[in-house]
């Protein structure tokens, strides 16, 4: 199992800083914002991004994230399948990134009619666009209610139908534990379906008042993570396990001792669990 630092967790660091620091505690791999990537291109810095990776022997896990892709204006939608071929045509080979993540619209006064057919319609269409390129599209549900796809369930449903080798799932551990997803559907879905997974906790709060910036480390707050890592075994899932926090608190602190903190509370859940082995 490979372990991942999203860079939310560290979102004031630009993406070179935020590689290095990374790859001194010990990530395996690293999920970096759009928007930071992009920030590279324009300072004509992705090749020395590039070479960072390379030293360090970091894998890009992922990009983050396509925001509001299924319920969009047609146009604004056509704008984003643009930027997603100017990504893998510009970026995502230069630093060996294969996998964008999408998350679906909240409903902003929207019905839900029609609602799985767009979704359906446009991951076919971001499938096909990163297809040319070798990419991947990892879907995302969110667990907040005014989501438009907001459990596991619906978010399967939406995945497993449409059938695409280079479309799977994204599987948050604080959107999980606020939709109420069962871990029983978790681990009915084939591991190979499960393109990436998010692990955090959250505080003892109500879930219809959490927000992504209560996120905390894995193993600090309430959310049943043995459970879930249990359920996630049964998929036989063997891809990145990635700490994706959005708390500015997290955000104040020194960066260097963040990534430790995150690698180390992540490795004390995978151990305590029992369910994956020891790493040194």
């Amino acid at each position: 199992m490979l372990l991942g630092l999203n860079e939310a967790t560290l979102l004031p660091l630009d993406a070179l800083t935020f590689a290095e620091v990374a790859a001194a505690a010990g990530f395996d791999g690293v999920e970096f914002r759009i928007e930071r990537v992009e920030e590279c291109l324009r300072k004509g810095e992705l090749g020395d991004l590039a070479e960072v990776l390379k030293s360090h022997k970091l894998s890009v896990v992922s990009l983050n994230a396509l925001e509001d892709f299924s319920l969009s204006p047609a146009q604004q939608f056509e704008r984003m399948l643009g930027k997603v071929e100017f990504l893998f045509s510009k970026v995502c080979g230069e630093i060996g990134c294969d996998l964008l993540v999408a998350v679906p619209s909240f409903l902003q006064g929207k019905t839900r009619a029609s609602l799985i057919e767009r979704t359906e319609k446009r991951l076919e269409e971001l499938c096909r666009v990163v297809g040319e390129y070798g990419g991947r599209i990892g879907f995302e549900f969110l667990g907040f209610r005014e989501c438009s796809v907001n459990t596991l369930e619906k978010a399967w449903g939406i995945v497993g139908s449409l059938n695409l080798e280079n479309l799977g799932l994204v599987i948050d551990t604080f959107h999980f534990h606020l939709s109420g997803s069962s871990p029983e559907t978790l681990a009915r879905i084939p591991g190979r379906r499960i393109f990436l997974v998010h692990v955090n906790d959250a505080p003892p709060l109500p879930k219809r008042e959490l927000r992504d910036a209560h996120r905390i480390l894995p193993g600090k707050g309430t959310i049943p993570l043995e459970s879930f890592l249990h359920a996630l075994r049964e998929t036989k899932y063997n891809g990145y396990l990635s700490v994706e926090l959005f708390n500015e608190e997290y955000w104040r602190r020194d960066p260097e001792r963040v990534a430790a903190e995150a690698l180390s509370s992540l490795k004390s859940v995978l151990e305590s669990s029992g369910i994956f082995p020891k790493r040194r």
